[in-house]
């Protein structure tokens, strides 16, 4: 027999390959940042979209097309929700002057999450989660409150986004199960990047001249490292290891959009909002770490 005890542990490469997932989903918004220099938001969006959900797609194993519409029918409301999350969430980035603020503000929908599951199908939700909250809500009266704080149009944009991806999430994690997790999220974003680029051809008009090579090399970045690189990384290390220990990874996530705002984007960040990052940061970690009996 062999000894399976010698084997080496899959916990080192699943934790590498989150925070990997966590760093290039921060890199993302500045690809993103840059790209919507010259793209219109919603048909950047749309189009990042379709074209990484159809890679990721190449991954899934689907028998048949039935199984397809069967996919599509299921996780089309939680799609939809997503789209409109999006929409509102780059409409957020076009505009702000805060990325690194921007992304704790976003980041708080993972905290809402069983808070949609509870009020769209019962799910139990312990006390530990209120904890996490309440902690998160100072965070954010620090942010938008704060003496040196600068409140944006921006921000309302960022909150409505979190609540919406929050909901997307709760109605897709319903049946994503029946589906499989690469499949579930080729399908998301296939569909939510339909739902965007009609809106984008209602309300955009298209660019008059080609971007520059370097657009196209932000775009690039954004569909095959931040979008297509990103969520492989996160569903194989989630496979390993619990989801309690690949979210406090990915926590680090809102981070790397901070430092990479204060290296390359040269955002101002006051003391209060400093404060506020760092309280929603222990918020998040707070949910995954403090002792619950309950199953939420």
């Amino acid at each position: 027999m062999p000894d399976r005890s010698a084997q080496p542990s899959p916990q080192p490469i699943a934790d590498l390959q989150i925070a990997v997932a966590a760093f290039v989903a921060g890199a993302g918004w500045l690809f993103s940042i840059h790209a919507l220099a010259e793209l219109p938001p919603l048909l950047f969006l749309g189009s990042r979209f379709i074209i990484a959900g159809l890679l990721i797609g190449l991954l899934a194993k689907f028998p048949s097309v039935a199984d397809i519409g069967r996919a599509v029918r299921l996780l089309f409301p939680g799609a939809f929700a997503f789209a409109v999350a999006m929409m509102a969430w780059i409409f957020g980035l076009k505009h702000t002057t805060n990325p690194g603020v921007a992304a704790f503000i976003s980041s708080t929908g993972n905290l809402l999450v069983p808070v949609f599951g509870l009020l769209f199908f019962g799910w139990p939700v312990g006390k530990r989660l209120w904890i996490s909250i309440t902690i998160a809500l100072a965070g954010m009266a620090l942010l938008f409150l704060g003496p040196d704080a600068r409140v944006e149009a921006a921000h309302v944009y960022f909150v409505v986004s979190a609540l919406l991806w929050a909901a997307s999430i709760a109605l897709v994690k319903r049946n994503s199960a029946k589906v499989g997790a690469v499949a579930a999220a080729a399908v998301q974003l296939v569909v939510s990047g339909v739902v965007i680029l009609a809106v984008s051809s209602l309300a955009e008009r298209m660019p008059t001249a080609i971007p520059p090579v370097e657009i196209w090399g932000w775009y690039l970045a954004s569909i095959l490292i931040s979008t297509c690189l990103r969520f492989v990384l996160q569903f194989r290390g989630q496979q390993m290891i619990s989801a309690a220990r690949a979210s406090v990874i990915m926590c680090c996530e809102p981070v790397w959009v901070l430092l990479f705002s204060l290296a390359f984007l040269g955002a101002p960040l006051g003391l209060s909002q400093m404060l506020g990052c760092a309280v929603i940061l222990c918020a998040m970690v707070s949910q995954v770490v403090l002792p619950s009996k309950s199953p939420a």
